[in-house]
């Protein structure tokens, strides 16, 4: 069996059609088995099982490795990179290491490192009371706040008023925080960079712009960030540095950062693909496939790797999002996406569902994708095709703040992390 033998945790049906045409043993681990006939096929063995259960899987994974052992562990999920991490560590397989992974995840951390380091310079403390978080935004004059760990923007603030502050900290104690970070605020454009790494050689695949509202939520996306060639040489020695410190060797990472009038300035990094269809824009701008990269490379650990990071034309996808209240009806899709530069339109709501409004992404009620000849002119049409379609609501009484925040799997993967790094594993 001359196969490579690969360990996916959380494979969906539309990852395991990245793998088609390859020669793999995959081993996917998830919650549930809900695969399609077709994707089922691809799998070796699907095993479903509660993976926040931290001690149950790994006592699983390390019996399947005993009979055959993994050379790599794939996962993109947000979630479960700690588990990634921990399982590589445990039994040895290259990749992010549970401590790479454990301080990519842990912002002050992070944070703490790129100040050690010289990589950072801006104020960041942990603060557990508004009172601390008072005195942080009076010394600063204002801070971004934001849990520890987490993401898809859950829980980021921007306190620009100190009368903002009782709000802030009334929202840490409704989801249960005890503890949030303040840091600066980095003033500039925001982009980030889109690598692969293999053997500890860190590669530039993309740079992507995005779009705000009035909060830390992202409005889209768009790839190529206009950037010259200078800001994009800048940031990406930036991004090899971090990378390097905190001990990324193989996979795709996700990297944002800020260019500030002193130069660019990270935000933080992540030990996986981007989230927000960012891979898709990549895809369509470049034709790297970081999801399809990494059973690729998982496959075949010596292919040449070497991208051009000069694109054949733009991307940009624009997030839809109802009004708070009860979904009622959905209009103008089929007229969006019958126009010739959108690539997709994908709605993830239906009527009966609840929307939120658009507090973080997980509140996203769908998208648009569209290409253009540069990114201002892809985000346009992506604007243009999304605004023609409307998610109906009603109002109905609202519901819990923590319960809506959060759901019920990252809150069951935060608590697995907790439980494992109290355990020091």
């Amino acid at each position: 069996m001359s196969s490579q033998r690969i360990l996916l945790l959380g494979g969906t049906d539309r990852l395991l059609h990245k793998a088609a045409g390859l020669d793999l043993d995959i081993v996917n681990i998830r919650r549930a088995l809900d695969l399609s006939p077709a994707a089922a096929r691809m799998c070796s063995t699907v095993q479903a099982m509660a993976l926040d259960n931290v001690d149950g899987v790994t006592l699983l994974v390390e019996q399947l490795h005993a009979d055959r052992p993994f050379t790599r562990i794939i996962c993109h999920s947000e979630p479960l990179q700690m588990l990634a991490g921990h399982l590589s560590t445990s039994l040895g397989i290259p990749g992010s290491s549970f401590e790479t992974v454990r301080l990519l995840r842990d912002k002050y951390a992070l944070r703490s490192l790129l100040s050690k380091t010289g990589f950072s310079s801006i104020a960041a403390e942990i603060v557990t009371s508004r009172e601390e978080l008072s005195e942080f935004v009076e010394k600063h004059s204002s801070a971004v706040v934001k849990p520890r760990s987490g993401g898809g923007s859950v829980g980021v603030h921007f306190v620009r008023d100190p009368n903002q502050v009782d709000g802030v900290w009334r929202w840490a104690e409704q989801v249960g925080l005890t503890e949030m970070l303040a840091e600066e605020i980095l003033v500039g454009a925001e982009v980030s960079l889109e690598f692969f790494s293999v053997n500890g050689r860190h590669l530039p695949i993309a740079a992507t712009t995005k779009e705000f509202g009035d909060g830390a939520v992202e409005l889209g996306h768009a790839v190529p960030a206009p950037l010259t060639p200078q800001q994009f040489t800048d940031a990406s020695r930036l991004v090899e540095e971090v990378l390097s410190a905190v001990g990324i060797t193989w996979g795709p990472s996700h990297t944002e950062i800020v260019f500030t009038p002193h130069g660019p300035e990270l935000i933080e990094s992540h030990s996986r693909r981007a989230g927000g269809h960012i891979n898709e824009l990549v895809s369509l701008a470049h034709g790297v496939d970081m999801e399809r990269l990494a059973f690729q490379l998982a496959a075949d650990p010596g292919m040449p790797m070497s991208f051009d990071t000069a694109p054949a034309r733009a991307a940009a996808i624009r997030f839809l999002a109802g009004a708070e209240g009860q979904v009622v009806g959905i209009h103008g899709v089929s007229e969006a996406a019958a126009c010739t530069d959108v690539a997709e339109v994908e709605i993830y709501v239906s009527p009966g569902d609840r929307s939120h409004g658009l507090r973080w992404s997980g509140d996203y009620a769908g998208h648009v994708i569209a290409r253009g000849d540069t990114a201002t002119e892809a985000m346009r049409e992506a604007n243009r095709q999304a605004s023609r379609i409307w998610i109906e609501t009603r109002e109905t009484t609202a519901g819990d703040i923590a319960a809506g925040c959060l759901g019920e799997e990252e809150r069951a993967a935060f608590d697995a992390f907790d439980q494992s790094m109290a355990r020091g594993k």
